[in-house]
C-alpha cells in the first residue's frame, strides 16, 4: 500500500490548545501524539465533527513559543468503549505563520536526524 502522506509525522509529545472557530464555541488543552509539517493528531475526549476548524496553539519541546495555526478536522476515530467519549482527531493546518511553520519544519527535521543517529 503505498503512503498518502505529503509530510513525515513524527510521534512526539505536544501540547495542543483549540478552540472552535464556529459556534458552538468550545476549547480544550490536550496532549497530541504526532505532527507534521501537514498538521497533527490528537486525542480528544468531545467529539470534533469533520469540517470543523480550530485556532491553535501548539507547544513543542524545547521551545517556549508555541507555534500558531488555524486548522481544520479531517478525520475522527472512536478509540475508547462505546460508553466512553475518547476520540483521536487528524487536523490538517490551513494557516500557519510562515515564521511558525520554519520552526515546525526544523524541529521535525531535527528530530528525524536524532532518531537516525540513535
Amino acid at each position: 500500500m503505498q503512503e498518502k502522506r505529503k509530510f513525515v509525522r513524527i510521534q512526539w509529545p505536544i501540547v495542543v490548545q483549540y478552540k472552535t472557530l464556529e459556534e458552538p464555541y468550545t476549547k480544550d488543552q490536550i496532549v497530541g501524539s504526532d505532527i507534521s509539517e501537514g498538521g497533527v493528531s490528537f486525542i480528544s475526549y468531545e467529539r470534533l465533527p469533520k469540517g470543523t476548524r480550530l485556532d491553535m496553539q501548539i507547544q513543542v519541546p524545547f521551545d517556549s513559543m508555541p507555534i500558531f495555526a488555524k486548522g481544520e478536522v479531517v478525520w475522527v476515530k472512536n478509540v475508547g468503549e462505546e460508553h466512553e467519549k475518547t476520540f483521536e482527531v487528524g487536523l490538517e493546518f490551513l494557516e500557519v505563520d510562515p515564521r511558525d511553520r520554519n520552526r515546525l519544519k526544523t524541529y521535525i527535521d531535527n528530530e528525524i536526524k536524532e532518531k537516525r543517529i540513535e
